[in-house]
Order: structure tokens, then sequence, then C-alpha cells
């Protein structure tokens, strides 16, 4: 320990010896304004370099992969584009492994889907996380928490799970369990959103499937996006 110390103390005493050499030094640094408007004048070294990955990128982007016959928005308790993200991601999963309902959040949906042709840069925009599903097992106690806690906050998105409202009081359409897999984000998982109650899970497996590309791949397999309202959230 003493050895430590007297260590230190040399590079104490150097440094402060030496710091009026830094002292003494003058350094000028001039800069100017630089104006970026169409009039910039294009580095063609920097263009000649990015141009072809920008071509390649523009390529996958701007592929066209299904059709959405109208535009729509994310909204609360529920909407178009909430549940169709969710029922994506609910029907993919479930095929694998076995889950009660999909929690994601409105938070992630960052965009909207347009009318007209929906390529992969729509997709990234409405979903540029890289978020992957993952299902946590939940007691049934905190599964309390989280339908308190979708009553709170006036929704989220849902999938396989219909919440009835009546004066406060919750009521659900799953069965009585002891236990719920809920299939959600990684984000989700680790208490984003203030959702801490999916921390304290029983059980956790990690899918390894994007959200993003779920969505892909769930447009993909539709020629028309099809959406719907079924009171997910019912208000009596």
């Amino acid at each position: 320990m003493f050895k430590i110390h007297y260590f230190l103390f040399i590079v104490l005493l150097n440094f402060s010896c030496n710091i009026d050499k830094y002292k003494s030094k003058n350094y000028n640094f001039t800069y100017s304004n630089m104006l970026i408007d169409s009039n910039l004048i294009v580095d063609s070294v920097i263009l000649k370099t990015y141009l072809p990955y920008k071509i390649f990128l523009d390529s996958v982007l701007n592929k066209n992969i299904s059709f959405s016959p109208k535009f729509i928005e994310k909204s609360r308790p529920e909407s178009e584009l909430s549940n169709l993200i969710a029922d994506a991601c609910y029907n993919f999963i479930k095929n694998k492994y076995k889950i009660d309902f999909c929690l994601l959040n409105f938070g992630g949906i960052r965009s909207s889907m347009p009318k007209g042709n929906i390529t992969i840069r729509d997709i990234y925009e409405i979903m540029p996380f890289e978020n992957k599903l993952v299902i946590v097992e939940l007691s049934y106690d905190n599964f309390k928490f989280l339908l308190e806690y979708l009553n709170e906050i006036n929704g989220q998105p849902i999938s396989g799970l219909k919440i009835n409202i009546n004066n406060n009081i919750i009521s659900h359409n799953l069965s009585s369990n002891s236990s719920y897999k809920i299939l959600t984000s990684d984000y989700l998982s680790s208490g984003g959103d203030n959702m801490f109650f999916l921390k304290d899970s029983i059980s956790f497996i990690n899918t390894h499937h994007k959200i993003r590309d779920v969505l892909i791949d769930y447009c993909t397999n539709y020629d028309t996006l099809e959406y719907k309202l079924d009171q997910r959230f019912h208000y009596e």
C-alpha cells in the first residue's frame, strides 16, 4: 500500500512541476459558419465513396411488400395500426411457443402506415428499433398488476387478450391460471415504460425474432393489409 501511495505522490509532483509548460502554450483556433442548403457544393470524393452503398440500400428499402387500402395511425386505447402489429407478433410466435397473449407499447410505434404501396422503408419508419420478441412468464399477482397498469395508462397494443372495465373493476377473456406467458419486447421485459412487473418473471425466453422483421414478414404474406377494431379494451 505504501508503494502505491508513494508512486501516486511522484506522479502528482511531476505533473505539478510541469503544469506551467502547458499554460505557456497558446492555442489559437479559428472557425467559420457554413450554411448547409442547396447551394452547398457536393464533395465528389465523398459522394463517390458512399453512392454504391446508397444505391444498394435504396434497392432494398424501396421494395414493395404489400398494399394499404387506407392511412392508419396509432391511438389509445386501441387502433388499427397497434392491433395489426400486436396480431402479427402474436400469430407469428404462437405457432412456435406456448403463449397466452402479446403485450407491446405505443412508444415503440414511431410512425403511421401510409395509404398505397407499403415498402420495407415504411416498416423501418414504423418500427426503427432493434427490439426482439421475448416471452416472460408472470405469476397471477403480477398479471393483476399488468391489468391495473393497462387500465391506468388507457391501453397498450395487445393481442390474444381482451379487457373489460366497469367502474375500475377489470375482467378479461383468459382462463384463470397460476401464471401467464406473455409475448413482449426485450425493452419492456427489462421494465421499460414503467412495466416493472415484467422484470419479476418466473421464466424468460428470448425468441431472437425482431419485431420489425416479423412485421415485414407479415406484410409480405398479404397483398392487401386488413385492419380491425374489436374492442380489446371495452369500457362500460
